[in-house]
């Protein structure tokens, strides 16, 4: 097949990570082309050769229409996939522009209604009161677990007949020879307190209030350490948060990690505080890291990932008291890593890819292969 896919550009978040992590394996046997609305962000480093990339230019997705629906008219790819709300809009819209056979499926990573209630840039918003309209003309539309599947059917009023569920792209022999390496911090290694650990873009959704709040809680009772791995908007908020709950000596945002793997490993509990995800792509990793993990009950994801609680305890949302309970029940009481890892290599990226060729086989016309 020739597939491209479109990006706004790769930037530090899961979506576009398990984007590229799916490109590179579908180029394996396919002519796949990455084509960014502006060419940025630190994924770049970790786009397989064989992927090609264009660039169109822009500064804004929306920009990104009309020369979208010119390099697709211009190079007739049989399939165009997508990612992320915004930008499957404008795909979408590129896609008929163009006036060619090229099938289109886009990729929902997130609670779409959620997301809709917080967002505050008005071209994004545009675009999801769009979705109505757009969507049902969109060939499929790939949901990474059945909470986003049902988020979507609600916003966008399509029936399940236009969705498929398959599971991000995630665990890779380069995740788990990572997982091996040395971690970067000192605290992972110096055979101090253990350090509980959280990761992801200090966002309002990722809600790390909650995490310090847990670990001041946990703090009073036995000698640990907070590391939170990922940069973000809340920096500011979150640093004055330390002081002011008197935790600066062990808690620490160290920044983006470009191998948070190996913290995964190391660390004596690895926790998840989300106000709501999609199917977040960390638990997995942290799993097949081989990581104790704890997760909020949140919409949606980590209860389909950790089982109904099997796998690592759930607390309920925006709870540090819960949460404080469970992560020390963790240390304590660990799940087996067995089943841990077992859980994660069901997201392998040879199963996802195997799953996305299964659907883009069938929207390719025999003719065109």
């Amino acid at each position: 097949m020739k597939i491209a896919a479109f990006l706004q550009d790769l930037a530090g978040g899961g979506a576009e990570r398990v984007a590229i992590l799916l490109l590179n394996q579908l180029a394996l046997d396919h002519d796949v082309t990455l084509i960014l609305a502006r060419r940025e962000g630190p994924y770049l480093d970790i786009v397989d050769p064989r992927v090609h990339i264009t660039d169109l230019g822009g500064k804004r997705t929306f920009a990104a229409i009309i020369p979208l629906s010119k390099w697709l008219r211009r190079n007739r790819p049989d399939i165009l996939i997508s990612h992320l709300t915004h930008v499957n809009v404008a795909a979408a819209a590129s896609v008929q522009l163009s006036r060619t056979r090229c099938a289109h499926v886009a990729v929902e990573h997130n609670q779409m209604d959620l997301n809709f209630s917080r967002i505050t840039s008005r071209a994004v918003r545009m675009a999801y009161r769009m979705v109505h309209y757009v969507y049902p003309g969109i060939n499929a539309v790939v949901c990474v677990s059945v909470g986003v599947a049902e988020s979507v059917q609600r916003h966008a009023a399509i029936g399940p007949e236009n969705i498929r569920v398959i599971g991000n792209p995630v665990v890779t022999d380069r995740l788990r020879r990572m997982a091996n390496e040395t971690p970067h911090h000192p605290w992972l290694t110096d055979g101090g307190a253990p350090v509980i650990l959280g990761c992801g873009r200090l966002v309002e959704q990722k809600d790390f209030g909650i995490l310090l709040n847990a670990f001041k809680i946990i703090r009073g009772r036995r000698n640990v350490r907070l590391l939170i791995l990922g940069e973000g908007p809340l920096r500011p908020e979150l640093e004055n948060m330390i002081a002011t709950l008197g935790i600066g000596d062990c808690a620490a945002l160290p920044g983006f990690d470009n191998n948070p793997f190996a913290a995964m490993r190391t660390a004596a509990v690895f926790a998840l505080s989300s106000r709501w995800e999609g199917l977040p792509t960390v638990l997995i990793e942290a799993l097949a890291s081989g990581a104790v993990v704890v997760s909020t009950d949140c919409p949606s994801g980590p209860r389909e990932l950790l089982r109904d609680g099997m796998l690592g305890p759930l607390v309920p949302v925006g709870n540090p008291d819960a949460l404080a309970a469970a992560i020390e029940n963790a240390l304590d009481h660990p799940v087996d890593k067995n089943l841990r890892r077992a859980r994660a290599e069901e997201y392998t990226v040879e199963n996802a890819t195997r799953n996305y060729e299964m659907l883009l086989f069938g929207l390719v016309p025999l003719h065109a292969l």
